[in-house]
């Protein structure tokens, strides 16, 4: 199987804020992911319907992108930074 006929290649999560994680894949909504208080993570589709409940968020994730609940499905989490954007006409520096 190459990578790009995995289910999961290209697909992008973005961490939106604290415990809720979006998904998508080449710009097309996959659905998203809400962890609850007790630790456990609900898992939606792109029509917000629920997927289902995860110990674990890389499950969920997998759950979301194949669909269905993993089977052999690996995913890595990556963070990624990207810096805030200057404010305009400014020079970025504290005054």
């Amino acid at each position: 199987m190459s990578t790009s006929d995995r289910p999961s290649a290209g697909v992008v999560w973005s961490r939106v804020e604290d415990g809720f994680h979006v998904g998508s894949r080449r710009g097309v909504f996959l659905g998203y992911i809400d962890r609850q208080r007790d630790g456990a993570y609900l898992a939606y589709d792109g029509h917000s319907r629920l997927v289902g409940r995860f110990d674990a968020l890389t499950a969920a994730m997998a759950a979301v992108t194949n669909g269905q609940p993993p089977q052999e499905a690996e995913i890595t989490l990556t963070q990624v930074r990207v810096p805030a954007p200057r404010a305009a006409g400014g020079t970025g520096e504290a005054k």
